[in-house]
Protein backbone atom coordinates (compact mmCIF):
# COMPACT_ATOMS: atom_id res chain seq x y z
CA UNK A 1 0.00 0.00 0.00
CA UNK A 2 1.30 3.48 -0.98
CA UNK A 3 1.45 6.65 1.15
CA UNK A 4 -1.89 7.92 -0.16
CA UNK A 5 -3.48 4.60 0.72
CA UNK A 6 -2.29 4.88 4.29
CA UNK A 7 -3.72 8.44 4.45
CA UNK A 8 -7.11 7.17 3.25
CA UNK A 9 -7.07 4.32 5.74
CA UNK A 10 -6.19 6.65 8.62
CA UNK A 11 -8.97 9.03 7.61
CA UNK A 12 -11.50 6.19 7.51
CA UNK A 13 -10.47 5.06 10.98
CA UNK A 14 -10.81 8.63 12.32
CA UNK A 15 -14.21 8.92 10.64
CA UNK A 16 -15.42 5.75 12.35
CA UNK A 17 -14.33 7.21 15.71
CA UNK A 18 -16.05 10.55 15.02
CA UNK A 19 -19.30 9.03 13.77
CA UNK A 20 -19.32 6.63 16.72
CA UNK A 21 -18.94 9.52 19.15
CA UNK A 22 -21.66 11.52 17.40
CA UNK A 23 -23.99 8.51 17.41
CA UNK A 24 -23.46 8.07 21.15
CA UNK A 25 -23.98 11.77 21.85
CA UNK A 26 -27.11 11.98 19.68
CA UNK A 27 -28.62 8.91 21.29
CA UNK A 28 -27.89 10.35 24.75
CA UNK A 29 -29.61 13.61 23.77
CA UNK A 30 -32.65 11.81 22.41
CA UNK A 31 -31.95 12.65 18.71
CA UNK A 32 -32.77 9.20 17.34
CA UNK A 33 -32.67 10.13 13.65
CA UNK A 34 -29.27 11.77 13.97
CA UNK A 35 -27.96 8.77 15.89
CA UNK A 36 -29.17 6.41 13.12
CA UNK A 37 -27.47 8.47 10.40
CA UNK A 38 -24.20 8.49 12.35
CA UNK A 39 -24.47 4.73 12.93
CA UNK A 40 -25.01 4.04 9.19
CA UNK A 41 -22.07 6.27 8.26
CA UNK A 42 -19.91 4.50 10.82
CA UNK A 43 -20.92 1.08 9.43
CA UNK A 44 -20.02 2.21 5.91
CA UNK A 45 -16.59 3.31 7.08
CA UNK A 46 -16.14 0.01 8.97
CA UNK A 47 -16.91 -1.89 5.72
CA UNK A 48 -14.34 0.25 3.93
CA UNK A 49 -11.80 -0.59 6.62
CA UNK A 50 -12.55 -4.33 6.36
CA UNK A 51 -12.32 -4.24 2.55
CA UNK A 52 -8.94 -2.53 2.69
CA UNK A 53 -7.77 -5.04 5.27
CA UNK A 54 -8.74 -7.94 3.00
CA UNK A 55 -6.98 -6.32 0.07
CA UNK A 56 -3.82 -5.97 2.13
CA UNK A 57 -3.99 -9.59 3.28
CA UNK A 58 -5.06 -11.19 -0.01
CA UNK A 59 -1.52 -11.57 -1.47
CA UNK A 60 -0.41 -13.20 1.76
CA UNK A 61 -3.45 -15.46 1.75
CA UNK A 62 -2.99 -16.42 -1.90
CA UNK A 63 0.70 -17.24 -1.48
CA UNK A 64 0.10 -20.48 0.46
CA UNK A 65 -2.43 -21.54 -2.20
CA UNK A 66 0.06 -20.90 -4.99
CA UNK A 67 2.81 -22.67 -3.06
CA UNK A 68 0.54 -25.65 -2.47
CA UNK A 69 -0.37 -25.86 -6.17
CA UNK A 70 3.31 -25.65 -7.14
CA UNK A 71 4.17 -28.37 -4.63
CA UNK A 72 1.38 -30.56 -6.02
CA UNK A 73 2.73 -30.14 -9.56
CA UNK A 74 6.24 -30.95 -8.41
CA UNK A 75 5.08 -34.08 -6.63
CA UNK A 76 3.01 -35.16 -9.61
CA UNK A 77 6.02 -34.74 -11.91
CA UNK A 78 8.24 -36.60 -9.44
CA UNK A 79 5.77 -39.48 -9.31
CA UNK A 80 5.66 -39.68 -13.11
CA UNK A 81 9.47 -39.73 -13.31
CA UNK A 82 9.68 -42.33 -10.55
CA UNK A 83 7.21 -44.60 -12.37
CA UNK A 84 9.01 -44.32 -15.70
CA UNK A 85 9.87 -47.91 -16.71
CA UNK A 86 13.27 -46.99 -18.14
CA UNK A 87 16.10 -46.49 -15.59
CA UNK A 88 17.28 -42.88 -15.34
CA UNK A 89 20.80 -41.94 -14.20
CA UNK A 90 22.04 -38.45 -13.42
CA UNK A 91 25.70 -37.53 -13.06
CA UNK A 92 26.53 -34.18 -11.50
CA UNK A 93 29.69 -32.16 -11.96
CA UNK A 94 31.27 -33.65 -8.84
CA UNK A 95 31.07 -37.12 -10.42
CA UNK A 96 28.31 -38.51 -8.21
CA UNK A 97 26.00 -40.87 -10.10
CA UNK A 98 22.38 -40.79 -8.92
CA UNK A 99 19.67 -43.36 -9.59
CA UNK A 100 16.82 -40.96 -10.37
CA UNK A 101 13.81 -43.27 -10.45
CA UNK A 102 12.59 -46.57 -9.06
CA UNK A 103 13.67 -48.58 -12.13
CA UNK A 104 17.25 -47.33 -11.73
CA UNK A 105 17.28 -47.98 -7.98
CA UNK A 106 16.08 -51.54 -8.53
CA UNK A 107 18.49 -52.12 -11.41
CA UNK A 108 21.55 -51.10 -9.36
CA UNK A 109 20.16 -52.08 -5.93
CA UNK A 110 20.71 -48.66 -4.37
CA UNK A 111 18.56 -46.12 -2.54
CA UNK A 112 19.99 -43.10 -4.35
CA UNK A 113 23.69 -42.72 -5.17
CA UNK A 114 25.62 -45.54 -6.88
CA UNK A 115 28.66 -46.70 -4.87
CA UNK A 116 32.12 -46.28 -6.36
CA UNK A 117 32.55 -49.98 -7.24
CA UNK A 118 29.24 -50.08 -9.14
CA UNK A 119 30.02 -46.79 -10.84
CA UNK A 120 33.39 -48.05 -12.05
CA UNK A 121 31.92 -51.33 -13.23
CA UNK A 122 29.40 -49.38 -15.29
CA UNK A 123 31.50 -46.46 -16.52
CA UNK A 124 35.02 -47.90 -16.55
CA UNK A 125 38.21 -45.99 -15.66
CA UNK A 126 36.90 -42.76 -17.20
CA UNK A 127 34.21 -42.66 -14.51
CA UNK A 128 32.04 -40.35 -16.62
CA UNK A 129 28.54 -40.99 -17.90
CA UNK A 130 29.35 -39.43 -21.26
CA UNK A 131 31.90 -42.20 -21.89
CA UNK A 132 29.09 -44.72 -22.37
CA UNK A 133 28.33 -45.41 -26.01
CA UNK A 134 25.59 -47.33 -27.76
CA UNK A 135 24.68 -50.25 -25.52
CA UNK A 136 25.66 -51.84 -22.22
CA UNK A 137 25.17 -55.26 -20.65
CA UNK A 138 24.05 -55.30 -17.02
CA UNK A 139 22.60 -58.04 -14.80
CA UNK A 140 21.78 -60.27 -17.76
CA UNK A 141 20.07 -57.51 -19.75
CA UNK A 142 21.03 -55.36 -22.71
CA UNK A 143 20.31 -51.61 -22.58
CA UNK A 144 20.46 -48.90 -25.22
CA UNK A 145 21.74 -45.57 -23.90
CA UNK A 146 20.28 -42.15 -24.68
CA UNK A 147 21.77 -39.05 -23.05
CA UNK A 148 20.62 -35.48 -22.50
CA UNK A 149 22.72 -32.56 -21.29
CA UNK A 150 21.18 -30.56 -18.43
CA UNK A 151 22.47 -27.55 -16.49
CA UNK A 152 25.61 -28.77 -14.71
CA UNK A 153 24.59 -32.44 -15.10
CA UNK A 154 24.14 -35.26 -17.60
CA UNK A 155 21.03 -37.45 -17.74
CA UNK A 156 21.12 -40.96 -19.22
CA UNK A 157 18.06 -43.03 -20.11
CA UNK A 158 18.63 -46.80 -20.25
CA UNK A 159 16.14 -48.54 -22.53
CA UNK A 160 15.82 -52.30 -22.10
CA UNK A 161 16.33 -53.95 -25.49
CA UNK A 162 16.80 -57.47 -24.11
CA UNK A 163 13.73 -58.86 -25.98
CA UNK A 164 15.06 -57.48 -29.26
CA UNK A 165 18.50 -58.93 -28.51
CA UNK A 166 17.01 -62.33 -27.75
CA UNK A 167 15.10 -62.22 -31.01
CA UNK A 168 18.37 -61.39 -32.76
CA UNK A 169 20.07 -64.29 -30.97
CA UNK A 170 17.32 -66.64 -32.15
CA UNK A 171 17.88 -65.35 -35.66
CA UNK A 172 21.63 -65.86 -35.18
CA UNK A 173 20.97 -69.46 -34.11
CA UNK A 174 19.05 -70.05 -37.33
CA UNK A 175 21.95 -68.51 -39.24
CA UNK A 176 24.34 -70.77 -37.32
CA UNK A 177 22.39 -73.86 -38.34
CA UNK A 178 22.52 -72.68 -41.94
CA UNK A 179 26.29 -72.24 -41.63
CA UNK A 180 26.68 -75.71 -40.14
CA UNK A 181 24.62 -77.23 -42.92
CA UNK A 182 26.57 -75.30 -45.55
CA UNK A 183 30.00 -76.21 -44.13
CA UNK A 184 29.15 -79.87 -43.64
CA UNK A 185 27.66 -80.26 -47.10
CA UNK A 186 30.56 -78.41 -48.73
CA UNK A 187 33.01 -80.76 -47.02
CA UNK A 188 31.14 -84.05 -47.35
CA UNK A 189 29.90 -83.78 -50.94
CA UNK A 190 33.37 -83.70 -52.59
CA UNK A 191 34.67 -86.27 -50.09
CA UNK A 192 31.98 -88.72 -51.13
CA UNK A 193 32.53 -88.00 -54.82
CA UNK A 194 36.33 -88.34 -54.69
CA UNK A 195 36.11 -91.47 -52.55
CA UNK A 196 33.97 -93.16 -55.21
CA UNK A 197 36.38 -92.03 -57.92
CA UNK A 198 39.35 -93.38 -55.95
CA UNK A 199 37.65 -96.77 -55.59
CA UNK A 200 37.02 -96.94 -59.33
CA UNK A 201 40.61 -95.96 -60.09
CA UNK A 202 41.97 -98.57 -57.69
CA UNK A 203 39.87 -101.21 -59.44
CA UNK A 204 41.57 -100.29 -62.73
CA UNK A 205 44.89 -101.19 -61.10
CA UNK A 206 47.04 -99.31 -63.62
CA UNK A 207 50.00 -97.10 -62.61
CA UNK A 208 48.23 -94.01 -63.93
CA UNK A 209 44.92 -94.76 -62.20
CA UNK A 210 46.65 -95.63 -58.92
CA UNK A 211 48.56 -92.32 -59.00
CA UNK A 212 45.32 -90.46 -59.64
CA UNK A 213 43.63 -92.40 -56.83
CA UNK A 214 46.39 -91.45 -54.42
CA UNK A 215 45.92 -87.77 -55.35
CA UNK A 216 42.17 -88.07 -54.78
CA UNK A 217 42.72 -89.72 -51.40
CA UNK A 218 45.12 -86.95 -50.35
CA UNK A 219 42.39 -84.43 -51.16
CA UNK A 220 39.90 -86.51 -49.16
CA UNK A 221 42.27 -86.51 -46.18
CA UNK A 222 42.75 -82.72 -46.40
CA UNK A 223 39.00 -82.11 -46.61
CA UNK A 224 38.37 -84.49 -43.72
CA UNK A 225 40.98 -82.81 -41.53
CA UNK A 226 39.39 -79.44 -42.28
CA UNK A 227 36.01 -80.83 -41.29
CA UNK A 228 37.45 -82.25 -38.06
CA UNK A 229 38.90 -78.82 -37.23
CA UNK A 230 35.53 -77.21 -37.86
CA UNK A 231 33.75 -79.73 -35.62
CA UNK A 232 36.39 -79.24 -32.90
CA UNK A 233 35.73 -75.49 -32.98
CA UNK A 234 32.02 -76.11 -32.62
CA UNK A 235 32.61 -78.56 -29.78
CA UNK A 236 34.68 -75.99 -27.88
CA UNK A 237 31.74 -73.58 -27.99
CA UNK A 238 29.10 -76.10 -26.98
CA UNK A 239 31.10 -77.93 -24.29
CA UNK A 240 32.75 -75.09 -22.44
CA UNK A 241 32.65 -76.19 -18.78
CA UNK A 242 31.59 -73.86 -15.95
CA UNK A 243 34.55 -71.79 -14.73
CA UNK A 244 36.54 -73.15 -11.81
CA UNK A 245 37.13 -69.77 -10.17
CA UNK A 246 39.71 -69.13 -7.48
CA UNK A 247 41.91 -66.20 -6.36
CA UNK A 248 44.70 -65.65 -8.90
CA UNK A 249 47.63 -63.22 -8.55
CA UNK A 250 47.28 -60.94 -11.56
CA UNK A 251 50.89 -59.76 -11.83
CA UNK A 252 52.47 -63.17 -12.62
CA UNK A 253 49.43 -64.13 -14.71
CA UNK A 254 49.74 -61.02 -16.92
CA UNK A 255 53.51 -61.54 -17.30
CA UNK A 256 52.93 -65.12 -18.45
CA UNK A 257 50.35 -64.03 -21.03
CA UNK A 258 52.77 -61.35 -22.28
CA UNK A 259 55.66 -63.84 -22.65
CA UNK A 260 53.46 -66.24 -24.59
CA UNK A 261 52.29 -63.49 -26.95
CA UNK A 262 55.79 -62.16 -27.60
CA UNK A 263 57.10 -65.66 -28.30
CA UNK A 264 54.49 -66.02 -31.04
CA UNK A 265 54.40 -62.53 -32.56
CA UNK A 266 57.76 -60.81 -32.03
CA UNK A 267 59.22 -62.51 -35.10
CA UNK A 268 56.34 -61.11 -37.17
CA UNK A 269 57.18 -57.54 -36.16
CA UNK A 270 54.22 -56.94 -33.84
CA UNK A 271 55.14 -54.57 -31.00
CA UNK A 272 53.50 -55.53 -27.70
CA UNK A 273 52.94 -53.32 -24.66
CA UNK A 274 51.77 -54.51 -21.25
CA UNK A 275 50.37 -51.78 -19.00
CA UNK A 276 49.52 -52.73 -15.45
CA UNK A 277 48.41 -50.89 -12.33
CA UNK A 278 47.74 -54.00 -10.30
CA UNK A 279 50.61 -54.34 -7.84
CA UNK A 280 49.73 -57.26 -5.57
CA UNK A 281 46.17 -57.43 -6.91
CA UNK A 282 44.16 -60.66 -7.01
CA UNK A 283 41.20 -61.54 -9.23
CA UNK A 284 38.68 -64.33 -8.82
CA UNK A 285 38.70 -66.30 -12.08
CA UNK A 286 39.35 -69.54 -13.91
CA UNK A 287 42.95 -68.94 -14.97
CA UNK A 288 42.89 -71.41 -17.88
CA UNK A 289 39.69 -70.01 -19.36
CA UNK A 290 40.77 -66.38 -19.00
CA UNK A 291 44.14 -67.26 -20.54
CA UNK A 292 42.30 -68.81 -23.50
CA UNK A 293 40.07 -65.73 -23.71
CA UNK A 294 43.04 -63.35 -23.73
CA UNK A 295 44.95 -65.50 -26.23
CA UNK A 296 42.05 -65.29 -28.69
CA UNK A 297 41.64 -61.55 -28.22
CA UNK A 298 45.37 -60.81 -28.48
CA UNK A 299 45.82 -63.02 -31.55
CA UNK A 300 42.90 -61.25 -33.24
CA UNK A 301 44.47 -57.92 -32.31
CA UNK A 302 47.86 -58.95 -33.75
CA UNK A 303 46.30 -60.08 -37.03
CA UNK A 304 44.31 -56.84 -37.28
CA UNK A 305 47.41 -54.75 -36.51
CA UNK A 306 49.08 -55.97 -39.72
CA UNK A 307 46.90 -53.43 -41.53
CA UNK A 308 49.03 -50.63 -40.04
CA UNK A 309 52.57 -49.56 -40.91
CA UNK A 310 53.75 -50.27 -37.36
CA UNK A 311 51.73 -53.15 -35.91
CA UNK A 312 51.06 -52.56 -32.21
CA UNK A 313 49.03 -54.39 -29.57
CA UNK A 314 48.41 -53.29 -26.00
CA UNK A 315 47.11 -55.20 -22.98
CA UNK A 316 46.16 -52.96 -20.04
CA UNK A 317 45.03 -54.04 -16.56
CA UNK A 318 43.73 -51.36 -14.21
CA UNK A 319 42.26 -51.52 -10.73
CA UNK A 320 38.66 -50.31 -10.70
CA UNK A 321 37.33 -50.53 -7.16
CA UNK A 322 36.41 -54.13 -6.44
CA UNK A 323 37.10 -55.12 -10.05
CA UNK A 324 39.98 -55.23 -12.50
CA UNK A 325 39.41 -53.57 -15.86
CA UNK A 326 41.09 -55.41 -18.75
CA UNK A 327 41.52 -53.68 -22.12
CA UNK A 328 42.96 -54.96 -25.41
CA UNK A 329 43.80 -52.49 -28.20
CA UNK A 330 45.43 -52.74 -31.61
CA UNK A 331 46.64 -50.34 -34.29
CA UNK A 332 44.52 -51.84 -37.07
CA UNK A 333 41.64 -50.30 -39.01
CA UNK A 334 39.14 -50.90 -36.22
CA UNK A 335 35.64 -52.33 -36.47
CA UNK A 336 32.77 -50.61 -38.24
CA UNK A 337 29.77 -49.73 -36.10
CA UNK A 338 27.49 -51.81 -38.33
CA UNK A 339 29.55 -54.90 -37.47
CA UNK A 340 29.64 -54.30 -33.70
CA UNK A 341 27.26 -57.20 -32.97
CA UNK A 342 27.90 -59.38 -36.02
CA UNK A 343 31.52 -59.99 -35.03
CA UNK A 344 30.38 -61.94 -31.94
CA UNK A 345 28.32 -64.45 -33.92
CA UNK A 346 29.77 -67.99 -33.88
CA UNK A 347 31.71 -68.86 -37.05
CA UNK A 348 31.40 -65.34 -38.46
CA UNK A 349 34.78 -64.25 -39.81
CA UNK A 350 36.26 -61.82 -42.32
CA UNK A 351 39.57 -63.73 -42.50
CA UNK A 352 40.39 -66.09 -45.34
CA UNK A 353 41.47 -68.86 -42.96
CA UNK A 354 39.51 -67.78 -39.87
CA UNK A 355 37.20 -70.07 -37.91
CA UNK A 356 34.93 -67.35 -36.52
CA UNK A 357 35.20 -68.85 -33.04
CA UNK A 358 37.63 -66.53 -31.18
CA UNK A 359 35.38 -63.62 -30.21
CA UNK A 360 32.35 -65.83 -29.62
CA UNK A 361 34.38 -68.10 -27.33
CA UNK A 362 35.88 -65.12 -25.46
CA UNK A 363 32.42 -63.66 -24.85
CA UNK A 364 31.07 -67.02 -23.67
CA UNK A 365 33.98 -67.44 -21.23
CA UNK A 366 33.40 -63.98 -19.77
CA UNK A 367 29.66 -64.54 -19.45
CA UNK A 368 30.51 -67.59 -17.36
CA UNK A 369 32.50 -65.25 -15.09
CA UNK A 370 29.57 -62.84 -14.75
CA UNK A 371 31.28 -60.34 -17.03
CA UNK A 372 30.79 -59.22 -20.61
CA UNK A 373 33.03 -58.45 -23.55
CA UNK A 374 32.42 -54.89 -24.72
CA UNK A 375 33.59 -53.21 -27.89
CA UNK A 376 34.59 -49.66 -26.95
CA UNK A 377 35.35 -46.70 -29.23
CA UNK A 378 38.92 -46.69 -30.61
CA UNK A 379 41.55 -45.85 -28.00
CA UNK A 380 45.04 -44.40 -28.27
CA UNK A 381 46.21 -46.96 -30.85
CA UNK A 382 43.27 -46.19 -33.15
CA UNK A 383 42.08 -49.75 -33.83
CA UNK A 384 39.73 -52.19 -32.16
CA UNK A 385 39.31 -51.70 -28.41
CA UNK A 386 37.80 -54.50 -26.30
CA UNK A 387 37.20 -54.32 -22.54
CA UNK A 388 35.95 -56.57 -19.78
CA UNK A 389 36.09 -56.66 -15.98
CA UNK A 390 37.06 -59.38 -13.51
CA UNK A 391 35.92 -59.43 -9.86
CA UNK A 392 38.30 -59.11 -6.93
CA UNK A 393 37.92 -60.99 -3.64
CA UNK A 394 34.86 -59.81 -1.72
CA UNK A 395 36.75 -59.86 1.61
CA UNK A 396 39.47 -57.45 0.48
CA UNK A 397 39.88 -54.90 3.27
CA UNK A 398 40.89 -52.17 0.85
CA UNK A 399 39.41 -52.07 -2.66
CA UNK A 400 42.76 -50.83 -3.97
CA UNK A 401 44.95 -53.51 -2.42
CA UNK A 402 44.69 -57.28 -2.40
CA UNK A 403 44.99 -59.21 0.84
Amino acid sequence: MGFSGWIRLGGAQAGVFVFGALCWAAAGAGHVATALVCAVAGLILINILLLNQRRRQSPVQRAPDATFASEQSRRRLGALVDETPSPLLLQEEDGRLIAVNRAARQMFDVSSELPVATRWALLGPGDRLDSLRGQIDWAGGRYAIHKARLDHALLAILIDITPEVRAAEASALRDLLKVLNHELMNALTPVASMSRSALELIDDNTPESLATARGALRTVVARTEGLVGFVDSYRILTRLPPPDTRPIALGPFADEVARSFRAQWDRHGVSFELRTDIAGAIAVMDAEQIRLCLTNLLNNAAEAAFDSAQPRVRLALTLAGHQVEVAIEDSGRGIETAMAETIFLPFYTTKANGTGVGLSLARQILQGHGSSLVLRPPGELGGAHFCFALPRPANAANPWEAN
